[in-house]
């Protein structure tokens, strides 16, 4: 049996270079369906029908210990790629012994915010970029988990094409 455990460790890229300076922590956007609800005749109640492939609004923040220039530069990031690369962790209870697979999370977007934090001797500011993402993809070994292109009518997930079925009709 495969236990999965923690991510060891990780390192985010932007287009150019590796982004350094990060706090230890990214919150990963939130993927929340947008739904319309369903009531009338012949329906006990209403329920929430969600839309294939639409999303609300998600957005990453990344957090660095010191206001420094790479805040300012990916203010101007417009359509370029933010590129999280991780090492996961997990243990074969069978083989008793621990593995280790890559996680790759690529998102693109538009920047959103600029909190320049605060200023206090012997701390760190804590400066945040919010970045509103447009699009996302999670591959874990090589493999697709999510792909998530809102601006192309791109919604894969686990390796399936989610928009097929209705994608022919628009």
């Amino acid at each position: 049996m495969i236990i999965p455990e923690k991510v060891v460790n990780y390192n985010a890229y932007d287009d150019t270079e590796k982004l350094i300076g990060l706090t230890g922590e990214i919150a990963l956007p939130n993927l929340e369906a947008m739904t319309e609800t369903v009531s009338g005749a012949g329906i006990l109640g209403e329920y929430e029908s969600a839309n294939p492939g639409h999303f609300g609004s998600m957005a990453i923040e990344l957090q660095f210990k010191t206001l420094i220039q790479k805040s300012f530069s990916l203010m101007k990031n417009s359509g370029r790629p933010i590129v999280l690369r991780a090492a996961q962790q997990s243990y074969d209870s069978t083989a008793g012994k621990i593995q280790h697979r890559g996680l790759k999370i690529t998102l693109k977007g538009q920047p959103k915010g600029l909190n320049l934090g605060k200023l206090a001797v012997g701390a760190a500011t804590e400066s945040t970029n919010t970045m509103e993402v447009l699009y996302i993809k999670i591959e874990e070994n090589g493999k697709v988990l999510l792909e998530l292109d809102k601006l192309n009518y791109k919604f894969i997930l686990d390796g399936e094409d989610m928009l097929k079925d209705f994608i022919k009709f628009i």
